[in-house]
């Protein structure tokens, strides 16, 4: 993170120099080498100080005034305790924290009280040699990079060479063989001048001051820890990042202000995985600064998923920058480092931290395992990883099983063993390990299941190299993998104790499992805000190149070994894409064409059927690469040639000149007519372009085995000849063609040319012209068109750039008799719609004279059964919009079942009205004291919404419709949330139908007619009910199977005259309707209905629920006396004629002999159920689906 801050600047604009200091743990260290010292001793020229306690040196003239906080000085004096004065000389050896105000105008390197008289030496000199003074000026200028021109003029070094401590002794606080060594230099050019600490070794302090100090009161520092024993640490701490050593600027005259660090330090240098931990920067300055944070060399940019960077002012100057670990992880382990910067100079700390990993069980057996009763059984759990337990030596392994703590366990430090000679039944149960004093709880267990004898089982077998063990019938048995491989194996033991083939997947080997660690780790260092631009590049490139070598040294990879290498080259493109990291593409697709072999065919097969990955990730990071790769400027033409893929990467205008790929350009006709080659060929575009562009064209030589073919079929225009569902496979190689810009709509379109690799025999195989379409993972047809397609080839065209394939299709033409079904499915599903809707307007004419419960069922009956009609027709094959044709699948289904279960609320009426009055008149008459409507409304429009949002729901983005049509698929079985409703309706009508007849044949007229009005009026009966219950719908499942060709011509009749029924059943037939036209419409008074015609004798009960007072005098007796004489021969029961039945259904309830029945209370339920009218779905199987199937 780059953190900019400025604080107030003080009315005088002073200047501080700062330093820091990084708290060690050692007491005795070695900093800054002495062999970098500045030299110092006679051979140079070094001035010795006599040996002695306090003294300073005479006065020291300087050739080159040495400017300090304002004041320019021509002398200097050095002090033997640790610190030089400019005017006047000091003997002072208590050391005092800076600021001092009055005459202490110094610079001290270690101010304390020094004595050179047990031994030790002070050398110091001025110099204007050349050499010194270019080392000086190389140190000025690393440390302060806007100080490229500075050159030194004058400079002084001091040294403190293996200096004792006053009042030392053998036996006292401070021993005389403690020594210190550290130097001080003063570098000027008459205009700037610096200050250099450098300490060797610091093994004695005593309350040392270090830093300068103008006297004004203003202008002072004090390196962090000055005046206590975190002096001795001075060799490992620094403020320009090089342990011991410190520099500063003392001269003032440049009004860029230098921060100063505090301190810098953390919670613990000591911290545990998976606790949190923070790092505190506390930092006075009063210019503008940044701040960086650095771990082992990553720059941590920002706040991220696990580190959290804040800053803010704690005081005037003063600010306080902490980083935050959430989750420690092993890998924060190590340096962590701060750098703050601002124009003048960098000054960093640093620190480092250890970090206790979690603790790591491990139990033996690893897996769940199966025991015989009376076999042995024995657990071991052992600690892996021992520095886990730092700090929780006191504690011990615990073994449960299932929650109570085992007895008889045998430990040591780090594992126990728990064994049991003889198993049996009650020891089946989960085992779990722990450790009684770990911090966090961490555990592992393992599942044991004790059978008895006489199950079934699967013995132990030795098979690829691991030794499959004992397991119970029906389970699933996990093992490690093979030796040099990682993971788990599974394999399954039926229930007939058989095993399986086994499975190894989730098997990698080990090198592969390296590669992924290296991206993971970099990924993991991108998601906490790590970066390293060359370290990722260069981790990147080398586990290419390990994947290379992998790759291409094994004949064939494994199911395992193939799913690493994809996410191997999934998370490479992810991050290359991420940082902008350089890649060496030829090693990249070095991989990818060792990766597509065809030896690798079965292991894809596995993949595919076992993960969710495929060879569509191939396609997808070929794309991103190639993205990537011609984003650049500047790109050098270059060809890839492998045995299973081809790449160029080009450039053209193509306003000027097409492309043409895999030949040059112009293509070569006569070799594309002699060799029959798959080529794409852009021509030139009717497009403005300022410049070339980039693009990559590719063909993939072998992945038509290994890619998906599953299509999103879309209409792509023409009169496509009527085929039966079958397979699709590709039938190509596939074409890739990525542009530097969007070129958008392609004018003139794509052209290409594909060879079969299997050849087309006459016409039994259709091509289609496809792209994959990323977004949905499958093929689709949208943009692209065959132009040609003959035995050995299929010429495409195509409006866009992608993945380009043709998709091939068995099928056998339709048969003749096809065309007439579809004829006869159109033609009586507009009948159905004609009939229906003329009954639905002649209720709404008539309605206020045959209002009543039963015709509000059979008014939704007729409208649900029209829209859904409608909407099946006009809309079932609008599939180019995905959105829509859910909607319209939806819309229909619903419809559909509002239909079926009209159906059944008719069949209900029908049931309560007849068959319960007939033999229990108290519940059908207190069914029939009130309406009901309300909540035959509600389940006939609320169950189906359930049905089909719940089928929605299920199915959605699994095949929810076909892939042609917008209804329901068979193939993902959301078809059959449409057909168990339906046959559940279809089977309650059959038995409301057969108690109805059994309550007419049981009926004292119809036991006395004679065998042919009998059967007469049976057939009658059931050719009304059975299509207005849509009992006629059966037909229709019977006829899914292409071979039942009856059963496909009687549902498409039988549906088809389902409207005609309902027209005459109930309207022509109904004289309550009839009755009601007359009213409304006396001109037509003179029609009579054919019942009226039939049979000059009415039903009393009927008549008396007409609206029409005046037709009361038409009931007759004959129907009455029929009811007299089956009441005459059955108390309280009902009777149904014949013409009851095949017209209005009617019912009368009467009490011995007080048949009269009140006008006002009907009696007459006309159960009009319009028998869930399904020509319109025959007609979806016709017009769409419905063919011969060829043989898979």
């Amino acid at each position: 993170m780059s953190f900019y801050y400025r604080n107030r600047l003080p009315t005088m604009h002073f200047q501080f120099v700062i330093a820091l200091s990084s708290i060690m743990l050692s007491t005795t260290v070695t900093g800054f080498p002495l062999s970098q010292f500045y030299p110092f001793g006679s051979a140079v020229g070094d001035i010795i100080l006599p040996s002695n306690d306090d003294e300073s040196t005479p006065s020291i003239y300087v050739s080159v005034p040495f400017p300090f906080f304002g004041s320019s000085y021509s002398s200097i004096y050095v002090n033997n305790n640790g610190y030089v004065t400019f005017d006047p000389a000091l003997k002072q050896f208590i050391a005092q924290a800076f600021p001092i105000n009055g005459s202490h105008k110094m610079i001290a390197a270690f101010w304390t009280d020094i004595d050179t008289d047990p031994g030790g030496s002070l050398w110091y000199r001025t110099t204007t040699d050349s050499t010194t003074l270019q080392n000086g000026t190389n140190t000025v200028r690393t440390v302060f990079p806007s100080f490229g021109t500075f050159s030194a003029t004058w400079m002084m070094i001091v040294t403190w060479n293996d200096v004792a401590a006053y009042d030392c002794s053998d036996t006292g606080a401070i021993n005389c063989q403690q020594r210190n060594t550290f130097q001080l230099v003063l570098i000027s050019n008459e205009v700037h001048s610096f200050a250099v600490f450098m300490y060797n070794v610091i093994n004695w302090t005593n309350k040392a001051e270090a830093g300068y100090n103008a006297g004004d009161g203003i202008h002072y520092y004090s390196v962090p820890g000055s005046m206590t024993e975190s002096m001795l640490n001075l060799p490992q701490a620094s403020n320009v990042g090089v342990p011991g050593q410190f520099v500063f600027m003392v001269d003032k005259k440049t009004t860029d202000v230098i921060p100063q660090i505090l301190t810098f330090e953390s919670n613990s240098s000591v911290l545990r995985e998976g606790k949190s931990a923070w790092l505190n920067l506390d930092l006075r300055g009063n210019t503008m600064y940044e701040v960086q944070w650095f771990h082992s060399g990553y720059l941590i940019s920002n706040s991220t998923r696990r580190y959290k960077l804040t800053s803010f002012e704690t005081q005037t100057n003063t600010s306080l920058h902490t980083l935050q670990i959430n989750d420690v992880l092993k890998r924060d382990e190590g340096e962590w480092k701060i750098i703050v910067k601002n124009s003048v100079m960098d000054i960093s700390s640093h620190l480092n931290l250890t970090v206790i990993p979690r603790l790591l069980l491990i139990m033996t057996p690893q897996y769940d395992f199966s025991i015989m009763m009376g076999e042995k059984i024995n657990l071991q759990c052992t600690v892996s990883n021992p520095e886990s337990l730092r700090d929780a030596a006191n504690g011990s392994l615990v073994m449960t099983k299932d929650g109570t703590v085992l007895s008889g366990l045998i430990s040591s430090n780090l594992s126990t063993t728990w064994t049991k000679t003889t198993a049996m039944e009650d020891d089946t149960g989960r085992y779990t390990c722990t450790h009684s004093s770990y911090q966090d709880p961490m555990y592992v267990s393992v599942n044991v299941t004790v059978f008895k004898p006489e199950q079934n089982r699967c013995e132990s077998e030795w098979s690829d190299g691991i030794l499959w063990n004992i397991t119970l019938a029906n389970t699933t048995k996990e093992e490690p993998c093979p030796s040099k491989q990682k993971g788990m194996a599974t394999r399954y033991c039926t229930q007939l104790g058989v095993w399986e083939s086994p499975s190894f997947i989730k098997c990698t080997t080990e090198a592969f499992i390296i590669a992924l660690s290296q991206i993971d780790e970099i990924i993991e260092d991108g998601l906490d805000g790590l970066e390293n631009t060359e370290k990722v590049q260069e981790v990147i490139n080398d586990t290419l190149k390990l994947m290379k070598n992998l790759t291409s040294s094994t004949f064939e990879l494994s199911a395992g070994d193939l799913s690493a290498s994809l996410d191997v080259l999934d998370k490479i493109v992810n991050v290359t894409n991420s940082t902008g990291s350089a890649i060496e593409k030829e090693v990249f697709y070095a991989v990818i064409d060792n990766v597509l072999s065809t030896n690798n065919t079965k292991s894809w097969a596995a993949v595919s059927e076992k993960t969710d990955k495929d060879a569509s990730s191939i396609l997808k990071n070929m794309d991103r690469i190639s993205e990537i790769v011609i984003q650049s400027g500047n790109i050098t033409a270059s060809q890839f040639s492998g045995l299973n893929f081809e790449l160029t990467v080009n450039k053209t205008n193509l306003d000027e000149n097409g492309i043409c790929f895999p030949d040059v350009s112009p293509c070569n006709k006569t070799k594309i007519k002699e060799q029959n080659p798959t080529f794409l060929e852009l021509p030139k575009q009717n497009m403005e372009a300022e410049s070339a562009i980039n693009y990559v064209a590719v063909v993939y030589k072998t992945m038509s085995d290994i890619l998906p073919s599953a299509s999103d079929s879309g209409q792509n225009g023409g009169n496509s000849v009527q085929k039966s569902k079958t397979a699709t496979f590709v039938n190509s190689q596939i074409l890739s063609l990525t542009t530097q810009k969007d070129l958008g709509e392609l004018d003139p379109n794509l052209t290409l040319t594909f060879r079969h690799i299997t050849n087309n025999e006459f016409t039994k195989i259709e091509a289609s012209c496809v792209s994959w379409d990323f977004t949905i993972s499958k093929w689709t047809k949208e943009g692209c068109y065959v132009i040609q397609s003959g035995q050995n080839k299929t010429v495409c065209q195509c409006s866009h750039l992608t993945n380009f394939a043709i998709l091939m299709r068995p099928y056998f033409p339709v048969t003749e008799d096809q065309p007439l079904l579809k004829t006869m499915s159109l033609v009586g599903v507009i009948l159905s719609i004609s009939f229906t809707a003329f009954t639905f307007i002649i209720y709404i004419m008539t309605w206020r004279y045959i209002k009543s419960d039963q015709n509000i069922i059979m008014m939704n009956l007729c409208g649900s059964l029209i829209l859904s009609y409608v909407i099946f027709i006009s809309a079932v094959e609008q599939k180019s919009n995905e959105a829509a044709c859910i909607a319209i699948t939806s819309v229909i289904h619903y419809l559909f079942l509002v239909t079926f279960f009209s159906m059944l609320g008719m069949g209900v009426y029908y049931f309560m009205s007849i068959t319960v009055t007939y033999y229990a008149m108290y519940v059908a008459n207190n069914f029939k004291s009130k309406s009901r409507v309300q909540w035959f409304l509600l389940a006939i429009w609320g169950v189906p919404f359930l049905i089909t949002t719940t089928t929605l729901g299920a199915f959605w983005g699994e095949g929810y419709h076909l892939e042609s049509y917008c209804w329901l698929s068979i193939e993902s079985g959301s078809l059959y949330m449409f057909i168990i409703p339906v046959c559940l309706i279809c089977v309650l009508n059959i038995l409301i139908i057969v108690s109805l007849v059994r309550v007419l044949c049981a009926s004292s007229a119809m036991m006395k007619s004679s065998l042919q009005k009998k059967a007469t009026s049976g057939l009658r009966s059931l050719g009304t009910l059975l299509p207005v219950l849509g009992v006629t719908w059966l037909f229709g499942i019977l006829a899914v199977n292409e071979n039942a060709d009856v059963f496909q011509y009687i549902f498409v009749i039988a549906n088809s005259l389902q409207g005609f029924f309902i027209f005459v059943s109930h309207v022509l037939l109904n004289k309550k309707v009839i009755q009601g036209l007359r009213n409304r419409y006396p001109v037509i008074s003179s029609l009579k209905s054919k019942a009226e015609h039939g049979k000059p004798e009415a039903d009393s009960a009927s008549q008396s629920q007409s609206t029409s007072k005046s037709n009361s005098a038409l009931v007759t007796t004959k129907k009455k006396s029929i009811f007299q004489r089956i009441l005459d021969s059955k108390e309280e029961n009902l009777d149904l004629t014949e013409r009851t039945i095949s017209t209005d259904i009617h019912s009368s309830v009467t009490h011995e002999k007080n048949s009269a029945v009140p006008e006002n209370k009907s009696t007459n339920l006309t159960v009009t159920l319009l028998a869930e009218e399904n020509r319109g779905f025959r007609f979806s199987f016709i017009l769409n689906l419905w063919q011969k199937r060829s043989v898979q």
